[in-house]
């Protein structure tokens, strides 16, 4: 089990969640196997979703466990009672490399995939006819940066056309490949698509851009908290990140990690005080004002759940969820799985499409028949659902998601059921 002591990670502004994660740590001794419920039951007891909730959208936002959230309300309620204890970097920075890899000086907190990829799309220099190479399954908070890049600067942005779904890594590197040219500047692919939930083949894609000059950015929104993994392997120049989906942290808290090459070269997108100083690298990116040290303080509880956990046992629990999930669906008639079926390229997510029925109207039945939360991928007009799977649900929950899934494929989502009679408000 990879983990460390966290107290004082964040100052003296975090008091009673380092004694909880450790206690929490005791408790998951022994056991964690893929199948092992009673362990996996005990791990859903650290949430408070209602027993009634089947939360199947953590691909969107992630649950944060009470030990997160008492970590960022407990630093709010010191900073309203003392001055505030500021944020201790060098350890916070250890803990993301103790974690995901990656050279502890790259590490930036913005509040999102979103600004960070705009951080670095904005810190580049990029000009009139040089080219940026992207895919038609971004999202749009990584997409847009290079979209308004490419006005601005008047710079050509291309999109490869990935298949849905992928059999093989060479179906997902052949199409980007095949857009690189002798004016490609950059290349920014997702690691996991939210789409499809397709892994990419990230450090291949390196080793083949090595000799082109582009530029590598990753928008690594979904890997963190769902995959083992390691940055340190990948050979991205950037790596972008939403750690309140997988990794469970609360809002507002983003993650950026670049190279050693860039730290001292990429521009700031936003200026304060050492903006200018080569000499504190990519540190000069987290000046930025005030900020909420809350969230920090609920990240770095946020790693601690995970690494007491282990990474491999949670990325083994999403697995297998997820292929529950797949079997179960497999066998709805007129379903069609648009993510990969190759276990190399498949994450925690999976998407599909049924015949004749719409997306956005199953979305609702769910809802209204057992407190689903779920996500149309209305993007792109492509109309999938995806269902995420995360360590707090179970087979059970899965089970129920499918039978309903299968019973409105059987006989249309307008038809009355008993289970609709009761309406449930709230986001889905």
């Amino acid at each position: 089990m990879r983990r460390r002591e966290f107290v004082g990670l964040l100052g003296g502004g975090v008091v009673a969640w380092p004694r909880a994660l450790e206690g929490f740590a005791r408790r998951l001794e022994g056991g964690g196997a893929p199948d092992d419920e009673p362990f996996w039951e005990f791990v859903r007891g650290q949430f408070s979703i209602p027993p009634d909730r089947i939360y199947l959208n953590n691909g969107t936002l992630g649950p944060a466990p009470r030990l997160v959230l008492d970590a960022t309300f407990e630093h709010e309620r010191g900073v309203a009672a003392t001055l505030p204890p500021g944020v201790d970097w060098d350890a916070l920075k250890s803990a993301m490399s103790e974690l995901l890899g990656g050279d502890p000086a790259g590490w930036v907190f913005p509040r999102n995939t979103t600004e960070a990829m705009s951080f670095v799309a904005h810190g580049l220099d990029v000009g009139p006819g040089d080219e940026i190479v992207t895919t038609d399954h971004e999202h749009i908070g990584g997409d847009s940066a290079w979209e308004l890049l490419a006005a601005r600067r008047r710079a050509v942005l291309k999109r490869a056309s990935l298949p849905a779904p992928a059999r093989e890594p060479e179906d997902l590197l052949g199409p980007v490949l095949a857009e690189v040219g002798p004016r490609t500047k950059v290349v920014s692919v997702s690691h996991v698509t939210f789409t499809t939930g397709t892994v990419l083949p990230v450090a291949s894609l390196a080793e083949r851009l090595r000799d082109t000059g582009a530029v590598l950015v990753v928008d690594g929104a979904h890997p963190p908290g769902m995959l083992d993994v390691d940055l340190g392997t990948l050979g991205t120049d950037f790596y972008a990140s939403s750690p309140h989906k997988w990794l469970l942290a609360p809002q507002g808290t983003g993650l950026l990690h670049i190279a050693s090459d860039w730290q001292e070269r990429l521009w700031p997108t936003l200026a304060s005080g050492g903006w200018d100083d080569a000499t504190l690298g990519a540190h000069r990116l987290n000046h930025l004002g005030t900020i909420d040290e809350s969230r920090l303080a609920g990240l770095a509880a946020a790693v601690g759940f995970h690494l007491a956990l282990g990474p491999q046992r949670v990325e083994g629990r999403i697995r297998h969820l997820r292929g529950l999930l797949q079997e179960g669906l497999a066998a709805v008639a007129d379903l069609d799985i648009v993510s990969p079926l190759v276990p190399e390229l498949q994450s925690g997510m999976i998407s599909f499409d049924i015949a004749g029925v719409d997306s956005l109207a199953l979305q609702r039945y769910l809802a209204r028949a057992a407190n689903v939360r779920t996500r149309v991928i209305g993007e792109y007009d492509y109309g999938w659902m995806r269902l995420s799977t995360h360590v707090y649900n179970s087979p059970a929950e899965l089970e129920r998601v499918v039978a309903l899934i299968a019973r409105a494929a059987r006989e249309g989502v307008g038809a009355e059921h008993p289970e609709d009679t009761t309406v449930r408000t709230g986001r889905i």
